[in-house]
């Protein structure tokens, strides 16, 4: 339970999060439009958890209302700038900065250049996404602070992805899209992130989702290096791996042609060189073997791709060939089902029909033998002994 006493009793109570506040209304109302509808018509008023505003924030908001000091760090930049924008603290009173601006302005002047310190705020956005994402966009303005300050290698780049396997695929989604936005040019952290999300997540992700993810990256702009690492890569959905062989026999192709017809104008030059000049320079045979040795790896590599997709056309054929034996077997396994119940009730129907057909036959023997005793001696017993004679 919180109270901020300046001599005046409060007169209105705000709940967060099983955290009571005793307030006073005006301090309130005059920094936050939302406060102030939500306290028009009532005295007590609660912030759901969906807002996503602890009772911590909330104690250093309700302080800066009151004109405290608002002690802002990296560990606490982000619940605040969200709190600010879902409590509409984009008024100030007097002429005093308001919350959202205030926030603002404490991440370009101290973040925005520091690697750091934009590491530790990205971290503290996971936890509020996606709010703090749609909202105030401060998942994209690490992520571009980090790119602009990035100081170390690739290999380096996770460290500030800590955490990243507790995130839905949903959540993963709203990260990799506010980093396709910032990553101009090459794709290939874009695909490292990925990929790096998909090994931690454990194949727990359906095609279809990890589908929708990759289309985030452009194969166009991956390095051949990561376009290969791609193409045989697990992970990957099937459909990203076909765009990305796919990419990656067009740069073959190009490449190819491109070496052929370099090495065919070292071959046959358009200026013959000059009498008494030396016809063919060092420099020229080792830059003519090095385009040969070029179009050998380039044609290995347009020779791996081609059997890559020959094996997953094979394996899709597989699968489809084991799908329809499991519909035929299914198919065939009711039908036998059926006719087995069929032959079954008609045996027993004939079975039946033939106990009491042999009855009756039986009983009109006897009728028919002693059919003048009928006629003469109406209240003698039938004998049937004569059935067994028959």
């Amino acid at each position: 339970m919180g109270s901020f006493n300046n001599g005046v009793e409060t007169n209105v109570i705000v709940h967060v999060q099983g955290s009571t506040f005793h307030l006073h209304k005006d301090p309130l109302t005059q920094c936050s439009r939302y406060l102030k509808r939500q306290l028009t018509e009532s005295s007590e008023v609660s912030l759901s958890p969906a807002l996503k505003i602890t009772p911590h924030t909330f104690t250093l908001v309700v302080d800066y209302c009151y004109g405290g000091n608002l002690f802002l760090t990296p560990f606490n930049l982000a619940s605040l700038l969200l709190a600010s924008d879902l409590l509409e603290m984009t008024d100030g009173a007097d002429n005093v900065e308001n919350l959202r601006r205030k926030t603002e302005a404490y991440f370009h002047r101290t973040v925005a250049g520091d690697r750091d310190y934009a590491t530790v705020v990205l971290k503290s956005c996971i936890e509020l996404l996606p709010e703090v994402e749609t909202r105030t966009g401060l998942l994209s303005k690490c992520i571009e602070a980090l790119r602009i300050n990035r100081e170390v290698g690739d290999g380096d780049v996770f460290n500030w992805f800590d955490g990243v396997q507790e995130l839905s695929g949903e959540e993963f989604r709203l990260v990799v899209g506010a980093l396709h936005q910032k990553v101009a040019g090459s794709h290939d952290l874009l695909y490292r992130i990925i990929d790096f999300y998909f090994k931690e997540e454990g194949g727990k992700m359906t095609e279809e989702e990890g589908s929708k993810i990759c289309n985030y990256i452009d194969c166009s702009n991956l390095s051949s290096q990561i376009l290969m690492h791609a193409v045989q890569n697990p992970r990957m959905p099937l459909r990203f791996v076909v765009q990305a062989m796919f990419i990656e026999q067009l740069n073959t192709r190009r490449s190819v042609f491109s070496a052929a017809k370099t090495l065919k104008n070292q071959n046959h030059p358009i200026k013959q060189p000059a009498a008494g000049a030396t016809t063919v320079t060092l420099g020229a045979i080792l830059q003519r073997d090095a385009a040969r040795r070029q179009v050998a790896h380039l044609k290995a590599t347009m020779d791996y791709t081609s059997t890559r997709i020959q094996s997953l056309e094979e394996e899709l054929n597989g699968m489809r060939k084991i799908l329809n034996k499991s519909d035929t077997g299914q198919i065939t396994d009711r039908v036998k089902s059926e006719s087995f119940r069929f032959s079954s009730e008609t045996e027993r129907r004939v079975e039946r029909g033939q106990r009491g057909s042999v009855s009756s036959g039986s009983f009109r023997a006897v009728d028919m033998e002693n059919g003048s005793d009928h006629s003469s001696d109406q209240g003698s017993p039938r004998r049937f002994g004569k059935r067994n004679e028959l």
